[in-house]
């Protein structure tokens, strides 16, 4: 009967979310590794983009993010070379006082110059919680038929 008096109290502050939850918008800037192989062409280059998204935070250690990112948009050996996705995730985060690392995985509708995909992409960061900004540093892989992997630092404002 005690474990059930130490159980319940716990297990009732993953429902009681609506305190902690909270919308928030985003933007990062992304270094990208991207590789392109067709038929004409075989290169591999690095280059900047962009990301913007909007997140919900259901609970200090889960939100859901959904966003555009702007991966490359450059000319290489007289092929035009793009790649940008409409993507949506699930974040889990281990908060430490004004610190967090977090783990993510989503799944993202990629366009490129070698055509369409649905992929799936992951990845691990950190950030810091200054009142309602957030900064936080983050890699991510992706399974994209251009965009490989990208390095990203980003801002968010917590409303």
């Amino acid at each position: 009967m005690k474990l059930n008096k130490l159980i319940l109290p716990f297990a009732l502050s993953f429902f009681v979310t609506q305190v902690n939850a909270n919308p928030y918008i985003g933007a990062s800037y992304l270094y990208s590794d991207y590789q392109v192989k067709n038929e004409d062409t075989d290169f591999s280059d690095q280059n900047s983009g962009y990301n913007l998204y909007l997140g919900y935070q259901i609970h200090d250690m889960f939100a859901i993010e959904g966003g555009y990112a702007d991966f490359v948009d450059t000319h290489k050996d007289f092929e035009h070379v793009y790649s940008n996705a409409w993507i949506t995730s699930a974040k889990v985060m281990l908060p430490i006082a004004i610190f967090d690392v977090y783990g993510r995985v989503g799944i993202g509708h990629f366009q490129s110059n070698l055509g369409d995909t649905n992929d799936i992409y992951y990845g691990v960061g950190t950030g810091v919680s200054l009142g309602p900004v957030r900064l936080a540093l983050e890699y991510t892989a992706y399974e994209a038929k251009v965009v490989e992997d990208s390095y990203s630092i980003s801002a968010e404002f917590h409303f």
